[in-house]
């Protein structure tokens, strides 16, 4: 349901804007009732209905107050939007009239009703009567919130008393916030210092003029602790004042203070949890840090206020598995999963809620997690080359290979879709078949990285063969050792494999010239012969670009394969006539 309003929420606010921007026939504007226009110049508040459990209270709650303050204001010095106009633009854009409008929709409707200012909060109705808690927000830029004082009383009408007092002192920082923001836009630091500090000796509560002072501070690149103690001020006033928070957390990132910084890093994050940009400054700066996991109950808090909020859940997600706590990733993650925010869940999910069931040991768990991820993204190539991988490390291999061949027959060029077959293949001991897997890689391998991915491969399948031949010592598996790190070594040449390929050449060069000094046949003989003068050729090639691995193996072998000219030159002649 929660998921419902938000589209819904997201459908209203696109008409509204579209009203706002356009003016067409039967827009908004077209649709807004008619009522006595407000005086020239004067400034505009619109109160819609407050958040509440009780939808009666919401309705009552704004009458209440728009009663109260139009008997508190002259319309000239505050004109109060008609409770008519509201409804009527609400209802032209699909949203219920009784109901609390959500923060962006609540902006585009008061600039449609050309609004300053706008009032948002809860009521709720207590054992002692009604209770108010509200704040007033810009709307030139709704991250500037005012919160107001709680007001409180037997009656409805009482406590809207008590908040029309509060609204009445809490504008009288307006004029000079303005000027501060005004003096900002042209750089007039000294100007805007001044103007903000007004601002708060004109409401002592203020967090527009905090805000604007510490803007304003910043630009003229003031000590950061002179910052951070304006924000601070702020922060106690209104703790997720979302501004103030930036503004602190960067102050305390340079200062290299920590601990507050996650604290106020993650804070704010979660005012904000669906902005992407701050989502990866956060999660990338937590895992900077030595104590991230103070984020952990940060963000455990707000899930826990919020339930079921699935932007809350995929932040309490990424910072859970920044910290790789991967149970508790793990339950965020399948929580994600079970939400009606399906926008939430996508390919870069998958692959992380896979790595955490990775990282947890529990392989059969990362091939469901992939299996899913593959059944809603059918044409994703690199998410079934990731399935192939892990359900190779599950032990189904066979599966494996029919999932990296899906990969593959979407994108040939997914280097990962080949990898993942060569591996099982490997897995399955079909080495030569997973050597023209990789051969026919090779032709996608664009950049370094990618032909020291594949080289590596090739390399892991001739360190085996080279491993077989040293238990063997038989001259079969010291010449498959050579064919195989031959390619390894012409895609990705490193010392390793140069190395392995100096010594299986000489081991294979050594054997077939013992095995032909009791050769009879002159055919064989002379094409044995010609093999063994090869390999010592690889050898003297090869050996010397990757001695640095074993010094002493690789002079001694160059040694022998000196010595062993003569008897290859001898059986040369003998058979090769």
């Amino acid at each position: 349901m929660k998921a419902l309003t938000r589209q819904s929420s997201t459908v209203g606010a696109l008409v509204l804007l579209a009203a706002v921007a356009g003016g067409a026939p039967g827009s908004l504007v077209a649709q807004r009732p008619r009522t006595n226009a407000p005086p020239e110049g004067a400034p505009r508040l619109m109160v819609p209905p407050l958040k509440s459990a009780d939808k009666s209270l919401s309705v009552q709650a704004a009458d209440a107050i728009r009663s109260r303050l139009s008997q508190d204001f002259a319309s000239k010095t505050l004109y109060i939007i008609d409770k008519n106009a509201i409804e009527a633009t609400l209802e032209a854009s699909g949203f219920p009239k009784n109901e609390a409008p959500e923060p962006v929709t609540a902006k585009l409707l008061a600039q449609n009703l050309r609004a300053d200012e706008f009032l948002m909060g809860n009521v709720s109705r207590g054992p002692n009567g009604f209770r108010i808690e509200s704040s007033m927000v810009l709307t030139r830029d709704a991250s500037m919130v005012q919160p107001l004082p709680v007001a409180e009383g037997g009656r409805m009408l009482d406590a809207a008393t008590q908040l029309s007092k509060s609204l009445a002192e809490a504008r009288k920082q307006l004029a000079d916030e303005r000027r501060c923001e005004l003096a900002i836009r042209d750089n007039k630091v000294d100007e805007a210092i001044a103007a903000a500090s007004a601002a708060i000796a004109a409401y002592s509560r203020s967090t527009l003029g905090r805000v604007c002072l510490a803007n304003a501070l910043v630009l003229k690149k003031a000590p950061t602790d002179s910052i951070i103690a304006v924000t601070s001020k702020a922060l106690e006033i209104h703790p997720r004042n979302k501004p103030a928070l930036e503004i602190a957390a960067r102050a305390y990132t340079d200062v290299k203070n920590d601990d507050k910084a996650v604290e106020t890093w993650t804070t704010l994050l979660s005012t904000d949890p669906t902005n992407v940009r701050l989502q990866t400054d956060v999660v990338n700066f937590l895992a900077s840090t030595g104590n991230a996991s103070k984020a952990g109950p940060i963000i455990d808090t707000a899930v826990a206020q919020n339930p079921g909020d699935p932007d809350l859940l995929r932040l309490q997600f990424l910072v859970r598995l920044t910290i790789k706590e991967w149970k508790k990733a793990i339950e965020s993650g399948e929580n994600l999963l079970k939400s009606t925010d399906t926008a939430a869940v996508d390919t870069t999910f998958f692959t992380r809620l896979t790595a955490a069931y990775v990282s947890d040991s529990q392989p059969q768990k990362a091939a469901q997690t992939t299996a899913r991820g593959v059944a809603k993204f059918a044409n994703n190539a690199t998410l079934w080359a990731l399935h192939a991988r892990i359900l190779k490390q599950a032990g189904q291999t066979q599966q494996s290979i029919d999932a990296a061949k899906r990969s593959l027959a979407i994108d040939p060029k997914n280097l990962a879709g080949w990898f993942s077959l060569a591996d099982a293949q490997v897995e399955l001991q079909q080495t030569d078949t997973a050597v023209a897997t990789l051969r026919s890689a090779a032709q996608y391998a664009a950049t370094e990285q990618d032909k020291a991915q594949l080289g590596q491969r090739l390399l892991i399948v001739g360190n085996n063969a080279f491993k077989v031949a040293q238990a063997s010592k038989l001259r079969p598996d010291w010449e498959r050792a050579v064919a195989l790190l031959a390619p390894a070594d012409s895609i990705a040449p490193s010392e390793n494999s140069k190395f392995l390929l100096g010594v299986a050449a000489f081991q294979t060069g050594y054997a077939v010239v013992q095995e032909n000094e009791k050769e009879k046949d002159k055919t064989k003989g002379c094409t044995m012969a010609q093999l063994a003068e090869r390999m010592f050729v690889i050898t003297q090639l090869e050996l010397p670009k990757g001695a640095k691995v074993q010094p002493q193996t690789a002079g001694q072998l160059l040694g022998y394969v000196a010595q062993l000219t003569a008897p290859v030159e001898s059986q040369k002649k003998k058979f090769c006539k």
